[in-house]
């Protein structure tokens, strides 16, 4: 073979499957994860790769595993499945997770036009971290832009996205630049997205709420304790937030809710706080969940659902849940400030 068909021939082989996207600079929106349906296989499937992350579940896998596997999800996946079918959009066939992280990708592409490809994954269940920065390497990407869809910076969320994508780097022979988009929980387009979502919100309800309640997603307390941040973060949002929302006079607390396991986690917890502000006569109150970028299964049934009958049942009137940033335009707005920067 002459030195000329011969780069030639190097050349298709660098070229190859690389024709797809003339774009160079990728954007992969990740969020946490969600079942391929609400069949209790598929949640099984799902909790599985869920529980078995040791950044979420910091035991030994020898001791772990075992309980996993022998007594939690047998148990846990139909219950889990029941309150997934729950809250799935049956039209559309899909989770509200998922619906809304591509409705997120697809509104944010259609703001930043063709110089960049926008693209999301999920940590744990479909599709990939893997399969999505493979796909992207195809399509000729020599630059991914990593957006962990958590506002607040903790080891069992943002740095398991990472461990993740690097682990998927080490296969791969020829590797993408990563750029990694910062925490967003004291970013002042987050805030003025969180502002105006309560502010809206405000106009459609027929009662004015006593307390504001701002619902973060726990961690165990012994994370903190080894030098997450989260907890902090989460605070910082809520004294930022109530700072904005100064004008509205609204009592503004803090609540943290999702505890799993025996062990303490942040406090105070979001059920005890519900049931102790209806037994002081606050009997109105309005809930946010600012650190979840779409709603789910912790906000439309946790909250929605489970919540409102604590509050109701501890001796509350009215009960509402603010819809998480979602699609709406302010949030996209926001994502494409923060990616920019």
């Amino acid at each position: 073979m002459h030195n000329t068909d011969r780069m030639d021939e190097i050349k298709k082989m660098s070229n190859k499957g690389k024709t797809i996207s003339n774009a160079k600079k990728a954007i992969l929106l990740i969020n946490l994860g969600t079942p391929d349906s609400y069949q209790v296989k598929d949640v099984r499937k799902y909790l599985k790769e869920f529980l078995s992350d040791r950044r979420v579940i910091e035991a030994s896998s020898f001791i772990w595993q075992p309980i996993l596997r022998l007594f939690i999800l047998p148990f846990r996946s139909p219950k889990t499945a029941k309150l997934y079918e729950s809250i799935w959009f049956q039209d559309k066939q899909l989770s509200p997770l998922m619906y809304y992280t591509q409705a997120q990708a697809r509104k944010l592409a259609d703001k930043l036009g063709n110089e960049v490809i926008v693209d999301f994954a999920m940590r744990y269940g479909e599709p990939s971290i893997k399969a999505k920065i493979e796909a992207l390497s195809v399509q000729g990407v020599t630059e991914i832009t990593i957006v962990p869809l958590y506002p607040q910076y903790s080891a069992t969320t943002t740095a398991s996205v990472y461990d993740e994508v690097f682990r998927v780097l080490q296969t791969m022979r020829y590797q993408p630049n990563i750029v990694g988009v910062a925490p967003y929980y004291q970013h002042p387009a987050y805030i003025k997205a969180l502002k105006q979502s309560v502010l809206s919100y405000l106009e459609t309800i027929d009662f004015t709420p006593d307390v504001l309640l701002l619902s973060f997603h726990g961690i165990p307390l012994e994370c903190v304790q080894k030098g997450d941040p989260y907890q902090a973060h989460c605070l910082q949002t809520f004294e930022l937030l109530k700072s904005a929302l100064s004008e509205t006079k609204l009592d503004i607390q803090v609540s943290f809710q999702s505890r799993f396991g025996p062990k303490e986690w942040l406090k105070p917890y979001t059920t005890e706080v519900l049931a102790n502000l209806a037994k002081k006569g606050k009997k109105n109150v309005l809930v946010m969940a600012p650190g979840f970028a779409a709603d789910c299964l912790e906000t439309l049934e946790e909250l929605k659902e489970t919540e409102r009958e604590t509050f109701l049942n501890a001796g509350g009137q009215h009960y509402a849940v603010i819809p998480c940033l979602n699609d709406r335009d302010e949030h996209i707005e926001m994502l494409k400030t923060i990616i920019g920067e």
